[in-house]
């Protein structure tokens, strides 16, 4: 094996990728993740080498080629060169690392933990925040514009199965964010855990409870979810309002939209 370290830009990843005869199937969503990180920047530097087999077919790395080709830019990374194909064979297979794990080990966030990332996505996403892609950078950063309201769900929703998901933190994270009185909030999650409630005001952390614990697992699929996101929002409305709510129906629009921030005005010269 050969290894330099090398700045490659479009060019050089084009001709490389057009020489290229065989390797697994792109997947274009990581392309796009890793593009978008380069072009904003966020690309850190990467100590994984993009690696060819000795007849010039790369052996690792394709993905970060068409995302240099995609985001227009340059990067620096180790290139390796004269891998045999027998080689191949043990490409990838360590035991990847989350970006939890990477937070932490970097001390890029100490604190980061798996139900922080999920709520703080369904904070700035909302009812399309199933399915949707992002990088560990855009990740990174929609926690830390959500974090206040993302941590004040994750410690406040009990750990009880099947009360505590994502669709739960996120929409508590959301009336949060919206600027809902805490101490009512923290109340309707202190109901919503233990189930016993003081009068027809706090009956709507009740009726979601019921609904939850009724529709279980199945909360899951994608259509459910956006609509039960929906659903705890609004008894989440109810219950400050104090109002009485016994049944859950459907809703047409969430109760706390996010609040897109619209730039400032710039001043005349």
């Amino acid at each position: 094996m050969i290894i330099t370290v090398e700045s490659v830009g479009p060019k050089a990843a084009e001709a490389w990728l057009n020489a290229n005869k065989s390797n697994r199937r792109l997947r274009d969503g990581i392309v796009e993740k890793y593009a978008a990180d380069m072009k904003s920047g966020r690309w850190t530097s990467c100590p994984e080498p993009i690696s060819f087999y000795d007849d010039g077919d790369v052996a690792d790395g394709q993905h970060r080629l068409f995302a240099i080709i995609e985001s227009d830019t340059e990067q620096i990374f180790p290139i390796c060169r004269g891998l045999k194909r027998v080689d191949g064979l043990n490409l990838n297979t360590g035991l990847s690392r989350t970006l939890v794990d990477n937070a932490r080990i970097s001390k890029t966030d100490d604190g980061l933990s798996k139900a922080l990332i999920s709520t703080a996505r369904a904070i700035e996403f909302g009812t399309i925040s199933v399915g949707r892609t992002v990088s560990n950078g855009e990740t990174l950063a929609i926690v830390a514009k959500h974090r206040e309201a993302a941590a004040f769900a994750c410690s406040e929703v009990r750990r009880k199965s099947l009360l505590c998901g994502t669709v739960v933190t996120g929409a508590v994270g959301r009336a949060y964010a919206a600027g809902v009185d805490h101490d009512k909030l923290r109340r309707f999650c202190d109901v919503l855990g233990c189930g016993l409630y003081n009068g027809d005001n706090e009956t709507p952390a009740i009726a979601i409870r019921n609904y939850l614990l009724e529709k279980g697992a199945v909360l899951s699929s994608s259509g459910l979810w956006v609509d039960t996101f929906m659903k705890v929002q609004n008894a989440i409305r109810y219950f400050v309002d104090g109002r009485k709510l016994t049944v859950i129906k459907g809703v047409s629009e969430e109760a706390y939209p996010l609040v897109k921030q619209r730039a400032k005005p710039k001043k005349a010269a």
